[in-house]
């Protein structure tokens, strides 16, 4: 009979065993466990409590074996109790079954010390009730396969209502050889029902991912050896492949790097690719061109990781086709580096590449400034149109005629800069100088109009008139204004006495430093909207001379002599002053504010303590960071980067507002939007003028498209009428500015205007 008893103990040790290996391959379902070591325990309490109980006097050791049996089926009907709540995802909350169980337990040990009979009895009914109670839980509204376990934990339950009954001992043969065969179907029940759990639960994870994938607007490909085991209709649509067609993953034959990948990129997406096969933790983003199948170019953005599929190490690539944000990008780009109007690298482009030239110390070269005279008298007289029109007739000219080792550029407005890389001796210049006048014969034609027209040059060469890019052009300036003075074209060779200075000029920076000093200078405020609701948002300040005895005098003409002196910080100092007051003022008379942004020169930055001088100017008024912006051109950060942006991060982090002023006039490039941490672009009034045209409106809405992606607010500056605030908001505009809005105010006016709108 002991043999009996062990040998049903054992085989539910092994069937327990079975459920722990089962659960070690699918450790999803914790109740697998439980029952794997419910099965255990159960053995070792029937052991130790029926199988090998002592017949003998109760002594210490029985009583330590009846509390390791008691302990061990406890166990166990707490954890077939636990599995089968955890497979119906009912709570199961230790706090209230553990106090059940310990209590059961003691009473059990209580009465094997007594009687082992009573104890035996006690072990019944509390293995019989939560066999019951299993079987309760599993049959509710089960289907076959847990209605028939449900079933078999019933008739456990019988088999364990029987031990009494036919021995007060718990050792009838006929309870036992029908619990090895009840306890063996249940288990190989609640094996089978774990099986089909996870069985349908891997078919459920299969179908969200297939569904996921095939509505999935990312392409996603698996690849192994550049072969597409799986491709999504994402991917096929992308690439140019019907959405029936299964080549590109039924073909074994179809090799993805030879046919969808440039030649010029099949190196370093095969290097990719093996290096994601290679390790199981990579995940590389990328950005490169893809073909489709018809050969047209795309811009794909992917990220490439480690995927095991099929026992095999593959890559998953999931992409997105960009190429229209890429376009965007690229006019952009352009925009940035070169002139719209012309066709001809800008500014950006000419400093860099003078910067390149003078940083490497290479060979001697030379400038050419050219300005067109008296052009201002043109779109005056005929009109900016004709302007545009004559700028570009001199720009295509010059093209076709110049040296093929010239390059032509255009600064703005209508200057031009001619760089002569190779050519620094005065006798090599000279011709090409008489070329340029000599292309000036002849008018041009332009809208009906034969137009004359002359250059004023001036030379500067590389290395004797200046090593950087400021002095050099500084240098060309300075002799092209020195050939303005003299009739017609002309041109002059930069010579060192060109830089001193007239009286008059002097005359008119020292009474700037006087004005000053004696703060002559006003702000007027100039109101920005929000685009949608018409809501004042913010003020521009502009700064104003009221030179006594003279009248006003315009920023145009001051702020530049304050540049050239240095006043420009005193200047700059000043407005600050002037501008946080006024918001110390309206904050005190209305409570609230809106922002006041006003104009920072680029040579602010060369002072290091420009940003902390700043804030601690506004904590000195108390007013909060965020209601002064201060507005920088991409101007003051080239070739200042190092000092412009540590104290824009340190303005920015502290709460000042920063923005990009003239966005679009060929001064801002994406670099500069990327690396300042500005909040704000503002785009010039060129770009405004033309809208709603079509063209100018297609490059206004990928502008506010590259600022919606940087999280920045966009202004549209100069509107002048409601069609083109009504089109800047369309397009993506978020703020406007303009005469069509409000014209600058005196400060009285502007406090009224920011008390009505907070009113």
């Amino acid at each position: 009979m002991t043999a009996l008893m062990l040998m049903g103990a054992g085989l539910n040790a092994m069937l327990g065993i079975a459920l722990l290996l089962l659960w070690r391959q699918d450790p999803r379902f914790p109740q697998v466990r439980q029952w794997g070591y419910s099965w255990i325990l159960l053995s070792l309490g029937l052991t130790l409590g029926i199988a090998l109980a002592p017949e003998q006097e109760p002594s210490w050791q029985h009583d330590l074996q009846a509390l390791a049996a008691s302990a061990s089926i406890m166990g166990s009907l707490m954890l077939l109790i636990a599995g089968a709540r955890s497979y119906r995802q009912l709570p199961f909350r230790q706090a209230l079954w553990l106090p059940a169980f310990l209590l059961m337990m003691a009473s059990i040990v209580v009465l094997a010390r007594l009687d082992h009979s009573l104890a035996v009895i006690a072990a019944t009914v509390y293995l019989v009730a939560g066999s019951w109670a299993c079987a309760w839980w599993m049959g509710q509204g089960g289907h076959a396969g847990e209605r028939f376990v449900a079933a078999c934990f019933v008739a456990v339950g019988l088999v364990h209502a029987s031990s009494p009954l036919l021995d007060p001992l718990g050792r009838s043969p006929i309870t036992h050889t029908l619990g090895l065969f009840v306890q063996t179907t249940l288990s190989l029940g609640l094996i089978l029902l774990s099986v089909a759990r996870a069985h349908a639960d891997t078919r459920r994870q299969s179908n969200r991912f297939e569904q996921l994938t095939q509505h999935s607007l990312q392409g996603l490909v698996v690849l192994q050896q550049h072969r597409a085991a799986y491709a999504n209709p994402a991917a096929r649509e992308m690439f140019g492949f019907p959405p029936g067609d299964q080549t590109v993953s039924q073909d074994q034959s179809f090799d993805l790097l030879s046919t969808l990948v440039p030649m010029d990129q099949q190196r370093s997406a095969s290097e990719r690719h093996a290096l994601v096969l290679a390790d199981p933790d990579a995940r590389i983003e990328w950005e490169a061109t893809r073909l489709t199948r018809e050969g047209r170019a795309l811009y794909v953005r992917g990220l490439s990781s480690h995927l095991e599929w099929d026992g095999a190490p593959a890559e998953l690539l999931v992409m997105i086709d960009d190429s229209s944000r890429q376009r965007a990008v690229d006019a952009l780009r352009r925009q940035a580096l070169h002139d719209e109007l012309t066709d001809l690298p800008n500014r950006n482009f000419a400093v860099a590449r003078l910067r390149e030239l003078t940083l490497t110390g290479g060979a001697p070269f030379a400038l050419i400034s050219a300005d067109v005279d008296r052009f201002q008298l043109v779109n005056e007289s005929l009109g900016h149109a004709v302007g545009d029109a004559l700028l570009h007739a001199v720009a295509r000219r010059l093209c076709r005629h110049l040296p093929v080792q010239a390059m032509l550029t255009r600064l703005g407005e209508d200057q031009f800069l001619v760089l002569l890389e190779g050519m620094a001796e005065r006798s090599e210049v000279e011709p090409v100088v008489a070329q340029i006048l000599q292309l000036l014969e002849q008018p041009f034609e332009v809208d009906g109009e034969a137009l004359f027209v002359h250059l004023s040059l001036g030379v500067a060469r590389f290395p004797q008139d200046g090593e950087d890019v400021d002095s050099l052009l500084r240098a060309a300036d300075s002799a092209m204004h020195r050939a303005k003075q003299r009739a017609g074209s002309a041109c002059e060779f930069f010579e060192p006495r060109m830089n001193v200075r007239s009286r008059a000029r002097l005359e008119a920076e020292q009474s700037l430093g006087r004005a000053i000093v004696e703060r002559e200078f006003i702000l007027e405020y100039q109101p920005k909207f929000r685009a949608d609701s018409r809501k004042l948002c913010g003020f521009e300040a502009l700064v104003r001379w009221e030179r006594p005895g003279l009248g006003r005098v315009s920023p145009a003409d001051f702020v530049p002599a304050a540049e050239r002196t240095g006043q420009i910080n005193s200047l700059g100092q000043l407005i600050v002053e002037i501008a946080s007051q006024q918001l110390r003022d309206w904050l005190d008379r209305w409570g609230l504010l809106v922002p006041v942004a006003v104009n920072v020169s680029p040579l602010q930055f060369d002072d290091p303590s420009f940003a902390q001088r700043l804030l601690d100017r506004l904590d000195a008024l108390q007013l909060p960071h965020q209601s002064l912006e201060i507005e920088i051109t991409e101007s003051a950060a080239i070739g200042h980067l190092g000092r412009v942006l540590p104290q824009l991060q340190q303005l920015r982090q502290a709460g000042v507002l920063c923005s990009m002023d003239d966005f679009g006039t060929g001064q801002s490039s994406l670099t500069m939007l990327r690396q300042l941490p500005i909040s704000c672009m503002k785009l010039d009034r060129s770009m405004i003028e033309p809208l709603p045209e079509p063209q100018a409106s297609a490059i206004v809405k990928a502008t506010c498209a590259l600022g919606r992606s940087l999280s920045l607010e966009v202004v549209a500056e100069g509107v002048e009428n409601e069609a083109q605030a009504l089109a800047a908001r369309d397009l993506g505009c978020t703020q406007l500015q303009g005469y069509h809005l409000s014209r600058p105010l005196a400060a009285g006016a502007a406090g009224e205007l920011l008390g009505r709108s907070l009113g």
